[in-house]
C-alpha cells in the first residue's frame, strides 16, 4: 500500500453543514445575545432618559443667562426604550450567529476529529470501503430540519436505506479481499478507535452480509495490548470509524501498527 500523506485540507462545504447540524445551538445562540443586548439597551436608554429629565429640569429652574433668550436652548430629545432595544437586539441576534459558528469553526479546524470523507484514499493511504448512515434512535423536536440538512447534505446517496448502505460497504469488503489472488484473505480483524457499543451493530451486520469471510469482534487495537497483540493472527484488517468522533491522528497510528506488523489493511469502513 502506498504511504499516505497529511494533507491539511478543509473542505468549506463541510464545513458549513457541520455548522448547519447544529443550528440548535445557533438559535440558542441568536437568542440569547438578541435578550442580553436588548435588555442591555433598554436599560441604559431608561437611565439616560432619566439622566436628560434631571437635566431639564435644572435648565427650566435656572435663570437664563443674558443675552441668551428661552427660544434659544436646546430641546432635549429622549428616545423610546421600546424601539431602541429592538434595534439592538437585532443587532444581537446577528453577533450571537456570528459568534456561535465561529466557535463551530475553531472546534471543526482544531478538533483533529474524522469530518471530511473526501478524498480520504489520499489522506489516509487506504480505501474508503463504504459510509453508512446514523441510525436515528429518538424523535428530537423539528427533526425534519434535521432531516432537511441531512438531504442536502448526502445529495441523490440520501435516498439510499441505511440497510442498502450497509449491503454495499460489505460488497466492497469482499472485493477488497479478493482483490490480490495471491494473498488469501480468510480472517478479518475489525478495529478502530471508537467505543464497542456505537459499532457493533454495524459488525454484526456486516458479518452477515460478507461471504467467505471470518471477521473477530470489534477491537480497539490502540488503546489494549491484547487486541494489539492478536492483530498478528489475522490476514487483514478493517476499519470501523465515527465521524465527527474519530481522530484523525489515532487512525494514522493505528494504520501504522498493522503495517509494522504486516497485516493486510483492507480499508476503512465510517459511519
Amino acid at each position: 500500500m502506498e504511504g499516505y500523506q497529511e494533507v491539511n485540507e478543509i473542505n468549506l462545504i463541510d464545513l458549513m453543514f457541520y455548522c448547519l447540524k447544529r443550528w440548535r445551538w445557533i438559535i440558542a445562540g441568536m437568542v440569547f445575545m438578541a435578550v442580553i443586548a436588548g435588555v442591555y439597551k433598554y436599560q441604559a436608554t431608561i437611565t439616560d432618559n432619566q439622566f436628560k429629565k434631571e437635566q431639564q429640569a435644572k435648565q427650566d429652574m435656572a435663570e437664563p443667562v443674558e443675552g441668551e433668550t428661552e427660544a434659544e436652548s436646546e430641546p432635549i430629545v429622549f428616545e423610546d426604550p421600546v424601539s431602541s432595544a429592538a434595534k439592538f437586539a437585532v443587532i444581537g441576534m446577528i453577533g450571537g450567529v456570528c459568534v456561535v459558528c465561529l466557535i463551530f469553526c475553531v472546534s471543526y479546524v482544531m478538533g483533529g476529529k474524522l469530518q471530511d470523507v473526501n478524498n480520504f484514499q489520499r489522506r489516509f493511504g487506504m480505501p474508503l470501503l463504504g459510509v453508512i448512515r446514523k441510525r436515528e434512535t429518538k424523535k428530537k423536536l423539528f427533526g425534519f430540519v434535521d432531516r432537511w440538512v441531512c438531504r442536502l447534505e448526502e445529495g441523490p446517496c440520501a435516498k439510499i436505506p441505511r440497510s442498502e448502505q450497509i449491503k454495499i460497504a460489505a460488497v466492497n469488503v469482499q472485493n477488497a479481499v479478493r482483490k490480490d489472488p495471491e494473498k488469501i484473505v480468510k480472517r478479518v480483524m475489525l478495529a478502530g478507535t471508537v467505543a464497542n457499543n456505537d459499532v457493533i451493530e454495524i459488525c454484526e451486520e456486516l458479518a452477515e452480509e460478507a461471504e467467505g469471510v471470518t471477521f473477530s469482534p470489534y477491537r480497539q487495537v490502540v488503546f489494549h495490548a491484547a487486541a494489539l497483540k492478536k492483530m498478528e493472527y489475522y490476514d487483514g484488517i478493517l476499519f470501523v470509524e465515527k465521524k465527527g468522533e474519530s481522530y484523525e491522528k489515532v487512525i494514522r497510528q493505528e494504520i501504522e501498527l498493522a503495517l509494522d506488523r504486516g497485516v493486510r489493511v483492507l480499508g476503512i469502513i465510517v459511519c
